[in-house]
Parts: structure tokens; C-alpha cells; sequence
């Protein structure tokens, strides 16, 4: 379930005459995907005194939120809403940044400040909806993203769900259809499933990890054992509920929990993440 901001300028169908050139370049770069870009041009429209700076706050934050830099976006909203308190979109993404620091009581606070206000994005519904996964509301959340699906359907869509029974099914299946070489490895992996990131996990590494993390590696490369005994035990997580909230279909989850599965085995045997994108398992 993709989260894409409305933003505080209006959307593509309520246009608006004489914008700032800057803006609509950090916008037509965000609206590209080339994050990195428009942070750049944001900073630099920012610096020079270019545009409308709360526009370019704002955009900036998106585009930190993209590029996982939550801190640094959380600090760009914050401004936005130091100057305009009102504004729901900026609150919204505030929560946002705040959950993917596992920040999710204060999250919840911004997030319910929101939503309070008639002119929320639906985007809070679904980050109202991540919070209350992780309280283990499930049905509470499920709502939530049914709401969302309900009333934007191309942009989200209610999460596909199996029971964990046929979740570990296709767990199995993924991994027997390994070639040999890799599915010995695996065999020395053993492979959890959890609804959702436990916070333990989240926070083992120093900094935080994105709580709609799909999978985990958790333990020693393959490489750098030396051959020896591993330090500790290794294992290799997924996450069912992340998962299934990205998913298309029941087909799209089938794969993604394949790619998942491969990517972090990837990670035990040593791959980092240009050659995990080289085999299509980024």
C-alpha cells in the first residue's frame, strides 16, 4: 500500500496558476521518483530564497521521508507546522515520520490531530491504521485501510490476507523451489514469520529500523565467519502483515514473499543490495 503525499500545494486536478518555478521543479522531480533530486532543489530554492518556503519545506520532508532520512523529514514538517498549525497534510506526514522512528505514541497524537480536521488527507487513515497494527488492533487497522481503499482506489487497496497456516505454506514452497546450491543454505537459516516487526528487532541495530520492514536478516554474513561457527544464531524473518499490505493480489503476495525470502538469504550468503538489485531480489 503505497503512501504518496497530497501535499500542501492542490493535486494535478485543481490547477494553479503562477507557481513558483522552483516548486514546480521540486514537485515534477518528486512526481518522477528522483527523490534525491528535488531534495537537492528544494535545499537549494530553500537557501536562495526562491518559491514559497513552506511548499518547499514541505517537499523537502517528502522527499526525506522517500530517501528513509524520517529524522531529518520530521524537522522539516515540524517547521511547516510552526508557522502553520492548521495545516492536516504537514501533521499527517509529521506522524509518519514519527512511526518510521518507532516513535508510535507520539505518532498516534499527530496522527489523531490530523485526522480531527475535516480536510485530512486519506493518507492519515492509513497511517492511523500502521499505528493501531502495531497496538495489535488488527481489525481496528484493517478498517482503516478499508476506508482508505474505499475512498481513493487508485491509490490504495484493502491489504490481502491469508491465515498463517497458508502464509508458512508458501513460505515452504518459495524455499523449495530454490536451486539445490542455495536451498542447502537455507536449510542452515531458520526462517520466522512474525505479524510485524518486533520492537526489539527494530531497535537491535543502533539506529532504527522502517517498522514496514518485509524481511530480516539477523545474524552473521555467510563470509564473515571465516568458516568457523557462527557468533550467534542466525535467522531470517518475514513479516505477514507488511507484506500482505503491500500486495496487489493474492498472486503479487505469492511473489513478494519469494523475493523477500531470496533477498534475505541474500544477506546471509553476503550479497549487499546493488547485487541484491543486479538479480532482481532489490
Amino acid at each position: 500500500m503505497e503512501l504518496e503525499p497530497a501535499g500542501i500545494i492542490p493535486p494535478d486536478d485543481d490547477p494553479v496558476l503562477g507557481r513558483h518555478p522552483a516548486v514546480a521543479r521540486v514537485e515534477s522531480a518528486l512526481d518522477a521518483g528522483r527523490d534525491e533530486e528535488a531534495l537537492e532543489l528544494a535545499e537549494k530554492a530553500l537557501a536562495a530564497g526562491e518559491g514559497d518556503r513552506l511548499d518547499l519545506l514541505y517537499l523537502a520532508g517528502d522527499a526525506m521521508l522517500a530517501l528513509g532520512r524520517a529524522r531529518d523529514a520530521e524537522a522539516r514538517f515540524r517547521a511547516v507546522l510552526a508557522v502553520d498549525g492548521g495545516c492536516p497534510t504537514s501533521r499527517c506526514w509529521l506522524a509518519m515520520a514519527l512511526f518510521r522512528q518507532c516513535r508510535f505514541e507520539e505518532s498516534m497524537v499527530e496522527c489523531d490531530q490530523s485526522l480531527a480536521n475535516a480536510q485530512a488527507p486519506i493518507d492519515a487513515h492509513v497511517v492511523r491504521g500502521l499505528l493501531l497494527e502495531r497496538r495489535e488492533d488488527f481489525a481496528g487497522a484493517d478498517a482503516c485501510f478499508a476506508h482508505a481503499a474505499d475512498a481513493d482506489p487508485d491509490r490504495f487497496q484493502t491489504p490481502v490476507r491469508l491465515s498463517r497456516r497458508e502464509f508458512d505454506v508458501q513460505v515452504r514452497l518459495s524455499a523449495r523451489r530454490l536451486p539445490r546450491q542455495f536451498r542447502r543454505h537455507l536449510d542452515r537459516v531458520p526462517v520466522i514469520v512474525q505479524d510485524l516487526p518486533a520492537l526489539e528487532l527494530l531497535r537491535g541495530g543502533g539506529d532504527d529500523l522502517d517498522p514496514e520492514l518485509l524481511g530480516l536478516f539477523d545474524g552473521t554474513p555467510l563470509p564473515d565467519t571465516g568458516g568457523a561457527l557462527e557468533l550467534r544464531p542466525n535467522y531470517i524473518y518475514l513479516f505477514q502483515r507488511n507484506l500482505e499490505r503491500i500486495a496487489r493480489d493474492r498472486e503479487d503476495l505469492i511473489e513478494q514473499v519469494s523475493i523477500t525470502l531470496y533477498h534475505e538469504l541474500g544477506h546471509y550468503l553476503g550479497l549487499d543490495e546493488d547485487d541484491l538489485d543486479e538479480m532482481g531480489l532489490g
